[in-house]
């Protein structure tokens, strides 16, 4: 008869069938814990490369945005386990894309624009963009905004650029480029003289002549010491109506030196110039800021959109802004306006200008003319 002990002990000292089952167990975990420490060190080693080239991380975490944007709301708002395979696999996708292995071997060419991008390793893409103003490259592409009967009150002007092995390139895919040099100020400075010339040849036209024209500054050139003698002096030179002009501005911008931002707001309403804040929503202004800032609108960030048809919370948000710029007397324009049921909400919710794929996307000059006409 075996004491209890002895019986403990039975049991502590497994068969040799059950030695072998658990070598084969131990090996195998080893086996599984360096395949899983050799997968993230590639995966670091392949978002370390990523980060060693310039411009190139910015231009593929946008291209990553945009392919998660293409994903049905249907798939989207279904749950929150789906986004995240979604993502991975799109994320998976785009590393194959761009040839960079997701495993971390890596030829990290990222795509600008629709065709493969093979950077000349003779020229970094800053010195093309300098090339790009020189050879006449850039232009000004144009959204509308509209009332909440789609008629159009204005048009945002947008920035491309027309690479000619490349395609046509959004802004938020070199700006970040540029916006490392003084290569900022000087596209600036174009858009600027570009889109009064544009101001001053609608005034002739009757279906043009009332259009607002907005434009995007960058913190660098407004934050210029002489940013307001330099946009006088264009307004003279192109003889416009500056009010037909207004200048978009960050949240961040406008908050980061409030005296002076409120300072020079104040030096170009003087000339008629409006403005509106951009992106609002998202940062970090609060009513104490709005009583400040000079504003003539306030641009509710689209980030706020994509779920304001089902998600209740978004559309108090929304609400919240539109009530509190009537109250201020500043007008209020949603972007970012894609279906009918966003549409819908947002009239409901008192919003007076809308702007996004809804009412027409970015578009050059003459399809622009063509529609207005």
């Amino acid at each position: 008869m075996k004491t209890a002990y002895a019986a403990q002990t039975a049991d502590d000292n497994p068969s040799p069938r059950e030695k072998i089952m658990t070598k084969k167990l131990k090996k195998k975990l080893s086996s599984a814990r360096q395949d899983q420490y050799a997968l993230i060190k590639k995966q670091i080693n392949a978002m370390g490369a990523l980060h060693k080239n310039e411009g190139k991380q910015h231009i593929f975490s946008t291209q990553l945005t945009q392919l998660i944007n293409t994903i049905p709301d249907a798939i989207l708002f279904k749950n929150r386990e789906g986004r995240k395979l979604i993502t991975h696999q799109l994320t998976q996708s785009l590393f194959k894309q761009l040839d960079l292995d997701w495993y971390g071997k890596a030829d990290i060419t990222p795509s600008l624009a629709p065709k493969k991008i093979r950077t000349d390793s003779r020229m970094s893409l800053k010195a093309e963009l300098r090339l790009a103003l020189e050879k006449r490259q850039l232009t000004l592409y144009y959204q509308t905004q509209v009332n909440s009967t789609r008629q159009v009150l204005g048009v945002e002007a947008l920035l491309r650029w027309e690479h000619p092995q490349y395609g046509l390139i959004a802004s938020d895919q070199f700006i970040p480029i540029a916006e490392q040099s003084d290569l900022i100020l000087l596209i600036d400075t174009w858009v600027l003289q570009t889109a009064c010339a544009q101001l001053k040849q609608w005034l002739s036209d009757p279906l043009k002549r009332n259009l607002l024209l907005s434009v995007n500054i960058s913190p660098r050139q407004f934050c210029q010491p002489k940013f307001v003698e330099q946009l006088r002096r264009i307004l003279e030179e192109t003889g416009i109506d500056a009010t037909r002009l207004r200048l978009e501005l960050t949240e961040s911008l406008m908050l980061h030196d409030i005296a002076n931002t409120i300072k020079k707001i104040k030096a170009l309403n003087l000339l008629g110039v409006r403005f509106s804040m951009d992106n609002f929503g998202t940062g970090y202004s609060s009513l104490s800021h709005l009583k400040k800032l000079p504003l003539d609108q306030l641009k509710i960030d689209q980030f706020l959109m994509r779920d304001i048809a089902i998600d209740g919370f978004d559309a108090i948000i929304v609400k919240t802004i539109i009530d509190m710029t009537r109250k201020l007397g500043i007008d209020v324009i949603a972007e970012g306006v894609e279906s009918e049921q966003q549409f819908a909400c947002l009239k409901q919710l008192g919003c007076s200008s809308y702007q996004g794929y809804l009412f027409g996307k970015p578009m050059p000059l003459n399809e622009f003319e063509k529609m207005i006409s």
